[in-house]
């Protein structure tokens, strides 16, 4: 007699934790709407007791959400969740240290039809990471069939939930359903605490304050209505207590102890028409988070700080004129189709925050930007008359970069236009325009450290992974070694 299938989980989206501190977290899980759920965590491999308690599924979505206080810094703590139907499988995740370095990965830009989450995995495996951090386009709000200016998905078998582009609570609330499904996306959540915030494809390609490219408000809808509908379903499947549909902020400053400090922004929500002149009020960020970014990074701090943006800082405009260059940032939509100007949704139509923020960073020698978007993997750094200018952006998981929209293979025909993106653009150290991965940063009391990380494939499911490129930054006290630092 064949075996019974085994029941499904009452938990069927796994289980997250994020927004993590020294000492709170926020878990996270879905079940039945107005399910009692018992929550469950402590400390792994420690003698103190756990802590405990009760919360109801959200009574429409059946989310979960419960900020667990009382915990201690530096320190590895494991939970669950259950409920009369069964129990969850069983999450990990460690508090932020105050007295130690720090270790965190970053990832952006994850389509769910372009390939597998295997950059997910590799994350997941990681074990001595402290957290992960998000830049945005956590999903993709496109149709299955691009209706805008976006590429087309791979066919590999992992079409779109919806298969139209998400305009309504209920699209948005399955196409994040589709994204949790996965079981590559479910082991991350579940072996460490994210950190995130959005960018366009959260809400719409190339969205700001009063629209976006591919939104007419004729035929889809007032646009704040479907701002609030994806700002809600984002927070209620996210692992954090914001709200930004309710007016919370996005951005937020991290706590890294002795090793620093993450300033995460935010761009979207209010940012200015990008067809408006270029003034001094013209902001990607808004006035106040603008105001906030600055005062943070003109504030003094014995660690490093890490100015992380959803979309890069750098210009490319210097790359304009080389034909190879200029082909590649049409591909890549850094310069508009067949025209040779900047691409409207980059930071050069935000020249005067642009161009503050990276003045900020670069007059702080312990200051790095970070940033995603692009598709590419980038170690930018410029020499300004206060300081150097780093920044280290990261590819993407699986959103297409060159190679996957030229249809060639990786690391062949693109290296001719890396070459040319060198020649031109003197800040640009090196580039690669074809893999997917993410960084592993690493910042000590001394010694500052980024990894690029590079999975073999998207196309198919694989677990190769290898380092693509690495940058060490050093601050040693006179007499220190680079050892002793470290």
């Amino acid at each position: 007699m064949p075996d019974e299938a085994a029941p499904a989980s009452p938990f069927p989206y796994g289980i997250a934790s994020g927004d993590v501190t020294h000492d709170t977290v926020v878990l996270w899980t879905k079940t039945a709407p107005g399910t009692d759920v018992a929550w469950w965590c402590e400390q792994v491999g420690g003698e103190g007791g756990n802590l405990n308690g009760e919360a109801a599924s959200d009574a429409d979505t059946g989310s979960v959400h419960v900020q667990v206080t009382g915990l201690t810094a530096g320190l590895q703590y494991r939970y669950r969740f259950q409920s009369d139907a069964g129990t969850s499988t069983e999450g990990v995740f460690r508090t932020i240290p105050t007295d130690r370095a720090v270790k965190y990965a970053v990832v952006s830009c994850a389509k769910h039809n372009s390939g597998f989450f295997n950059a997910y995995r590799a994350v997941a495996r990681m074990e001595d990471l402290d957290f992960v951090l998000h830049l945005g386009d956590y999903i993709y709000e496109a149709a299955e069939v691009p209706t805008g200016k976006q590429t087309k998905g791979a066919d590999i078998g992992r079409p779109m939930d919806p298969l139209n582009d998400c305009m309504t609570y209920e699209d948005y609330d399955k196409r994040y359903a589709l994204y949790r499904r996965d079981a590559d996306l479910q082991l991350l959540h579940s072996r460490h605490a994210m950190m995130a915030t959005i960018d366009d494809h959260e809400l719409s390609d190339n969205a700001w304050l009063g629209g976006a490219q591919e939104h007419d408000d004729a035929v889809d809808g007032p646009w704040t209505d479907r701002v609030h509908a994806a700002m809600s379903v984002w927070s209620d499947w996210m692992p954090t207590m914001r709200r930004p549909q309710d007016g919370d902020a996005v951005w937020q400053q991290i706590d890294l102890g002795v090793a620093g400090r993450i300033l995460l922004c935010e761009t979207r929500l209010a940012r200015s028409n990008p067809s408006d002149p270029k003034t001094e009020a013209k902001t990607a960020m808004g006035l106040p988070q603008r105001k906030w970014a600055l005062d943070e990074l003109a504030t003094p701090h014995d660690g490093w700080t890490f100015l992380a943006v959803p979309s890069m800082l750098s210009d490319l405009d210097q790359a304009i004129g080389d034909e190879e260059a200029l082909f590649a940032l049409h591909k890549l939509k850094m310069a508009e189709a067949d025209d040779p100007s900047s691409f409207h949704d980059l930071w050069d139509s935000f020249d005067f925050e642009q161009d503050a923020l990276m003045d900020a960073v670069a007059r702080d020698p312990r200051a790095v930007a970070l940033s995603g978007d692009v598709h590419f993997s980038a170690e930018h750094v410029a020499d300004f008359r206060e300081g150097t200018f780093n920044e280290w952006t990261v590819t993407s998981i699986t959103s297409p970069n060159l190679d996957d929209k030229m249809g060639w293979p990786r690391g062949a025909q693109s290296r001719d236009y890396e070459s040319a993106f060198l020649r031109n653009l003197p800040d640009l150290k090196w580039v690669d325009l074809d893999s997917h991965g993410f960084l592993v940063i690493e910042a000590g009391l001394q010694r500052l450290s980024c990894q690029w990380w590079f999975v073999d494939t998207v196309i198919e499911l694989t677990d190769e992974v290898v380092l693509g490129h690495e940058v060490v930054l050093a601050a040693n006290p006179e007499g220190t070694t680079a050892e002793e630092a470290a």
